[in-house]
């Protein structure tokens, strides 16, 4: 058998990857920067266009993302 891919080896490898995992996905929650708040969660075109012009004179960034 390949040395790399001893089953001691795998086994490391595999604690590795599952340790990557968890500190991810499971560990401390969202972190905003201080006096960042937080981004708006827009459901409809009137909340976005009120959070818009809300700020008006500011840089404004919209992000829209699909699934496809």
């Amino acid at each position: 058998m390949n040395r790399f891919l001893s089953k001691r080896n795998i086994l490391i490898l595999a604690a590795i990857v599952a340790g990557i995992f968890l500190a991810t996905y499971l560990g401390p929650g969202t972190r905003l920067a201080p006096g960042q708040a937080p981004l708006a969660d827009i459901s409809n075109i009137e909340t976005l266009r009120t959070q818009f012009n809300q700020d008006a004179g500011k840089t404004r960034l919209i992000i829209l993302v699909s699934p496809t």
